[in-house]
């Protein structure tokens, strides 16, 4: 009697005769725990990513980069282009989430070490796209040019230029001289429209690709493997579509708003950055800048670097788990604190 031969068998047998081309890779089979919430943290940022193209498209058809019409054409977008407060709260929201999932994507791969060997390249790909993230949602928010984000962005840009060496080359750059003016605003928009979008599609890409090509961290628990299409890319659709859902239902709730027109003459009231810069907004608050500066530089390093000294330290036989738990939650509290107090001052 002749033996049946499983679909699996035949596939491997197919693919032994010939050299693998890139559609192989993307093919291959994922391992079950990507079905696991969790691990479809990644691809949820992915999707976000998509649709802040989109929206951002459409917004520059009526956006104009200058200081005399930068916040009249917001102010149209917002109350008299059709459905164009709609596109503008699509956008906005998905930078947000786009960062929220982010940081718990990265959380995830913290607290299961998901990053040893050999996923280190993974993990440095990941923390630049994060970073480049950050950059595109402080450009952003800059181009309303109400006094907020105009005094907002003055805040980060005197930061950067205390930066020893580098720094006053760096305020002279972004600012296009010594004060924020329409140079500053102009180059802001080229970063948010160009040098960023091009550089973070390189940078998702390439972790993309680095992952599929390195290969998926081993789960306790996950033995078996499921098809990359079309069971994990119709479950990717699903979550996609409720994504989008939510961010509608979020934009129909909180519509974005706007704040009174650049006044260079009278400081804000609040320059309080976005959510996700108001931890760092408050450590450079509290602290003398030199060190809070250069704390966030030194904390930056060692979380690009973390994979490196994760390896060391377990060379050395510290529990590097539970290391990695105590550390996550001290940092996860000091951000939630330091978010709280800066909605309190």
């Amino acid at each position: 009697m002749k033996a049946l031969v499983s679909p699996m068998e035949i596939k491997a047998a197919a693919q032994n005769g010939r050299t693998k081309t890139w559609i192989d890779y993307i093919q291959k089979d994922l391992p079950q725990h990507l079905d696991w919430w969790p691990y479809t943290l990644g691809a949820i940022p992915l999707t976000l990513f998509g649709l802040l193209v989109a929206t951002g498209l459409m917004l520059t058809f009526y956006y104009v980069p200058s200081p005399e019409q930068a916040y009249e054409s917001v102010e149209q977008i917002t109350h008299e282009i059709y459905l164009g407060w709609f596109v503008r709260g699509l956008h906005k929201f998905s930078v947000d989430l786009m960062i929220l999932f982010l940081l718990f994507h990265v959380i995830r791969v913290f607290l299961t070490r998901a990053y040893r060997t050999p996923g280190e390249l993974k993990w440095v790909t990941g923390a630049l796209v994060l970073f480049v993230t950050f950059a595109m949602g402080f450009t952003g928010y800059s181009l309303v040019y109400d006094n907020v984000s105009y005094w907002g962005m003055t805040v980060v840009t005197n930061m950067l230029g205390t930066l020893p060496i580098v720094g006053t080359p760096l305020l002279y750059l972004l600012r296009g001289g010594e004060e924020v003016s329409g140079n500053t605003l102009l180059r802001l928009y080229d970063l948010h429209t160009k040098l960023l979008p091009v550089l973070l599609a390189g940078l998702v890409l390439g972790h993309v690709l680095v992952v599929r090509l390195v290969g998926f961290a081993e789960v306790e628990g996950s033995r078996g493997s499921h098809p990359f299409y079309p069971e994990h890319t119709l479950k990717m659709g699903a979550i996609a579509a409720g994504l989008l859902v939510l961010i509608v239902d979020l934009v129909m709730i909180f519509p974005p708003t706007l704040g009174q027109p650049a006044n260079p003459q009278e400081v804000a009231s609040d320059v309080s950055p976005p959510w996700y810069f108001s931890a760092p907004y408050m450590w450079i608050t509290l602290l003398p800048g030199p060190v809070a500066l250069w704390s966030m530089v030194g904390g930056a390093a060692v979380f690009v670097g973390y994979p490196l000294l994760d390896r060391e330290l377990s060379k050395r036989g510290w529990p590097m788990a539970i290391v990695n738990a105590v550390v996550g939650a001290l940092v996860v509290v000091a951000f939630a604190a330091l978010m709280i107090l800066d909605t309190r001052m």
